[in-house]
C-alpha cells in the first residue's frame, strides 16, 4: 500500500479522535504539543551529539538506520544491555578498583604484621576478580559492532509513516504520522526530580504503548527542550521544510528537494558545518542555543482540519 509523506502544507481532514486505552487515555492527561509550523529550533543535544571532527572519522553517513529518508531509533536486546552494562563495570574495576586495592595491600603489608599466606590469600582473591573483568572489559574490543541491535521504531519521512517495534523486531503498529498526538508526561525520580517523557500517541486505536521520541534527547530535564524536538521531528517529517540544521543531517541534505531548495534561497554552504574545527562549531552552537532560549521553542500552531466522519485507520504494519 502506498502511502503519501506528511507535508504541513497539505493536511487532509482528521476525523475526531477517541479514547480508546487505558494507557493512551493515561498519556493524553499529559501535555498536549500541538502540530506548529517550522521555527528551525532544535534540542541543543541534538546539536552537540557529534561534533565535525567525530562526524568526518566515520566511513560512512548513509545507512538504513540514519538519512534522509528515514530514522531508526536503535537498541540493544535486554542480553545485549546486560553485557553492555557487564563491560562498563569490567572496565571500571580493571582501572579504578584493582589499582587502588593493589596500593592499598602494599601499604598494609609495610606497615603491619600481616602474615605472607595473608597477602598471597588477599592477592590471589584480587586476580581472581581482576582477570575476569580485564576479560569482560577486552572483549567488547571484539564484538563491538557485532552484536545484535533493535529497533524500537522508525520515522520515515518518505512515506510519513511512523512505525513501532515489539519483541524480535516485530511491527507493533505503523500509521501516518498526522495520525498522532503528542504528549509530554511526567514523572518523579528518586531523587526528587521530574522525569520528562516524550510520546507520539495514536489519535484513533487504544494501543498501550507509545512512540518514545523523547529518547532522541533522554535525560534532558528541560521542558523547552522537548518542544524544540517536537519542532525537529515535523521539520523532519515534513517534505515542505528542509532537514533540521543538525551536524549529522549534513551529509545527506543535498539528497533532499526541499532541503536543496532551502539551502539555495538562504545562500547556506553546503559544508556549513564540516567546515568548522570544534572550537568554531562551540562557539556557533553557543550562538545558535543563545538565539533560541530569546524565542518562543515552538511556531505557530497548525489548524488541522477537521472531519465529522469516523476515523477507519486499521493497523498498516502488514500493508
Amino acid at each position: 500500500m502506498k502511502h503519501n509523506p506528511y507535508n504541513s502544507q497539505h493536511i487532509p481532514p482528521q476525523a475526531p479522535g477517541n479514547q480508546q486505552g487505558f494507557w493512551s487515555n493515561m498519556a493524553r492527561k499529559g501535555v498536549h504539543f500541538p502540530f506548529t509550523c517550522n521555527n528551525h529550533h532544535v534540542p541543543e543535544k541534538e546539536l552537540r551529539s557529534r561534533t565535525p571532527s567525530e562526524l568526518k572519522k566515520l566511513k560512512t553517513f548513509e545507512s538504513d538506520i540514519y538519512s534522509e529518508r528515514e530514522i531508526h531509533d536503535i537498541t540493544f536486546p535486554w542480553w545485549g544491555l546486560v553485557y553492555f552494562y557487564a563491560v562498563t563495570f569490567g572496565k571500571f574495576i580493571a582501572l579504578y578498583m584493582m589499582p587502588l586495592a593493589f596500593v592499598l595491600l602494599g601499604i598494609i603489608y609495610l606497615v603491619t604484621n600481616i602474615s605472607s599466606q595473608s597477602s598471597i590469600d588477599i592477592l590471589t582473591f584480587l586476580l581472581y576478580v581482576l582477570i575476569p573483568s580485564l576479560l569482560i572489559w577486552w572483549s567488547f574490543s571484539f564484538f563491538n559492532g557485532k552484536l545484535p541491535i533493535k529497533t524500537l521504531f522508525s520515522l520515515s519521512r518518505e512515506t510519513g509513516m511512523v512505525t513501532l517495534y515489539g519483541f524480535g523486531n516485530k511491527v507493533r503498529f505503523s500509521h501516518p504520522f498526522v495520525e498522532f498526538d503528542c504528549y509530554l508526561t511526567t514523572s518523579p525520580t528518586p531523587q526528587g526530580f521530574i522525569n520528562y517523557q516524550l510520546f507520539l500517541v495514536h489519535r484513533y486505536n487504544g494501543y498501550k504503548h507509545g512512540v518514545p521520541i523523547g529518547r532522541f534527547i533522554n535525560g534532558s530535564r528541560d521542558l523547552d527542550e522537548y518542544k524544540r524536538l517536537w519542532n525537529m521531528i515535523q521539520a523532519y517529517m515534513d517534505v515542505s521544510q528542509p532537514l533540521p540544521d543538525i551536524p549529522m543531517n549534513e551529509p545527506f541534505r543535498h539528497k533532499d528537494s526541499a532541503t536543496v531548495a532551502y539551502d539555495k534561497a538562504h545562500h547556506r554552504k553546503p559544508d556549513f558545518w564540516f567546515s568548522m574545527d570544534d572550537e568554531a562549531f562551540e562557539q556557533a552552537v553557543t550562538k545558535i542555543v543563545e538565539k533560541q532560549n530569546s524565542e518562543p521553542p515552538l511556531g505557530e500552531v497548525i489548524p488541522i482540519p477537521t472531519t465529522d466522519s469516523i476515523a477507519t485507520t486499521p493497523n498498516t504494519a502488514s500493508a
